[in-house]
C-alpha cells in the first residue's frame, strides 16, 4: 500500500514555502480506491509526518454514515492530530447522499479536521456546495488554472472563485499549474496556494511527487527548483 502512494507538495504563492501535502494513490485497474482511513493508516503507521496532509476522501467515504466516527477513532488511536488533517471531498458527490456528506463533514469539521472543496468549478451546484457545507479551503479545478493565459473567461472565473472564497473565509489552492503564465494568473488572482508541474525541475521523467526518503531526510525545503522523485 505504502508504495503506491505519492505525495504532491502544496506551495504557498506568497513565500515559495511549502504548506502540505496531498496523498496521491496509483490505483490499479478497475480496482476501488481505498477509504481515507486506509491511506491515513498507512502514512501514519510508516512515517512521523509534520506538514499538513491533504486526502481525498472517496465517494464511499463521502455517502457512509459511520466515516466520520471510524475516521476520528482512526486518528486518535494513531495519536494523530487532527489539525494536520485535511479531507478533501469533491463537487461529484451524488447529490442523492448530500444530507448524509453533510452529516460527515459536520462532524468531521467540529472535532477540528479541516475540509477542502476539490475540483471547485466543475459542477453547476458549486457555489451550493459552499453555502451547504463547512468548507475551510477551496481547490480551483485546473481546466481554469490552465486555460487561464489565454482564455479571459476562465481568468474571470478563477478571480471570481477567488473573491467569493475569501469572502467567506476560505483559502484558495489553484491545481494544475504547470507552467510560468498560468502561475502568473493565479497569483494576480490571488489564489493562496499552489499544486502542480511547476514545482518540480525537469528530468527524464518530471514529476510533481516528493518520496517519503526525501521528506524524512529533510531534503524537502523550499520547493522551486527542488528535484522531485516517485521512488
Amino acid at each position: 500500500m505504502i508504495n503506491k502512494i505519492r505525495l504532491q507538495p502544496l506551495v504557498s504563492l506568497k513565500n515559495n514555502l511549502v504548506m502540505g501535502y496531498e496523498a496521491l494513490y496509483q490505483k490499479e485497474v478497475l480496482a476501488e480506491f481505498p477509504s481515507a482511513t486506509t491511506i491515513v493508516q498507512a502514512i501514519f503507521q510508516n512515517y512521523k509526518f509534520k506538514k499538513h496532509l491533504y486526502i481525498n476522501m472517496t465517494p464511499n467515504d463521502a455517502i457512509d454514515p459511520n466515516f466520520a466516527k471510524d475516521f476520528l477513532s482512526a486518528l486518535d488511536k494513531m495519536k494523530i492530530s487532527r489539525k494536520k488533517i485535511v479531507l478533501e471531498v469533491s463537487e461529484s458527490t451524488n447529490p442523492k447522499f448530500i444530507d448524509v456528506t453533510k452529516h460527515n463533514l459536520n462532524i468531521l469539521c467540529n472535532h477540528g479536521v479541516k475540509i477542502a472543496l476539490d475540483d471547485f468549478g466543475t459542477q453547476y451546484s458549486s457555489l451550493n456546495f459552499l453555502h451547504e457545507f463547512p468548507v475551510d479551503i477551496v481547490k480551483i479545478d485546473q481546466k481554469f488554472v490552465q486555460m487561464a493565459p489565454l482564455n479571459k473567461k476562465a481568468r474571470s472565473i478563477m478571480k471570481f472563485a477567488v473573491q467569493v472564497s475569501h469572502d467567506l473565509g476560505c483559502k484558495v489552492i489553484a491545481e494544475g499549474i504547470e507552467t510560468n503564465e498560468s502561475l502568473k494568473q493565479v497569483i494576480k488572482a490571488g489564489a493562496d496556494i499552489g499544486q502542480g508541474f511547476i514545482f518540480s525541475t525537469a528530468k527524464k521523467k518530471p514529476t510533481p511527487f516528493v518520496s517519503f526518503y526525501e521528506l524524512l531526510s529533510g531534503l524537502i525545503k523550499v520547493p522551486l527548483k527542488t528535484c522531485y522523485c516517485v521512488g
